[in-house]
C-alpha cells in the first residue's frame, strides 16, 4: 500500500493514543500509563505525517542523472 494511507492510518493512531491519555488524566489515574500513551501518540502522530508528507522516489530522475 502506499505511504499516504500508512501515513494517515498512523496519524490517526496516534490521535487515539493522546486522546485516550488525556481520557485518563481525566479519570485522575496516576502512574506511567498515560505518559507513555503521550509518548506513544506524538512519536507515531509525527511518523505518520512524516510518511504521509514524503515523497516516493522518482526512478526516471535517478537515470537521468
Amino acid at each position: 500500500m502506499s505511504d499516504k494511507f500508512w501515513g494517515t492510518m498512523s496519524m490517526l493512531v496516534g490521535a487515539f493514543g493522546i486522546f485516550r491519555s488525556y481520557q485518563l488524566f481525566q479519570r485522575g489515574i496516576q502512574g506511567w500509563t498515560p505518559w507513555l500513551l503521550i509518548l506513544a501518540g506524538v512519536v507515531l502522530f509525527l511518523m505518520g505525517l512524516w510518511r504521509f508528507r514524503r515523497k516516493p522516489a522518482d526512478p526516471a530522475a535517478e537515470l537521468m542523472k
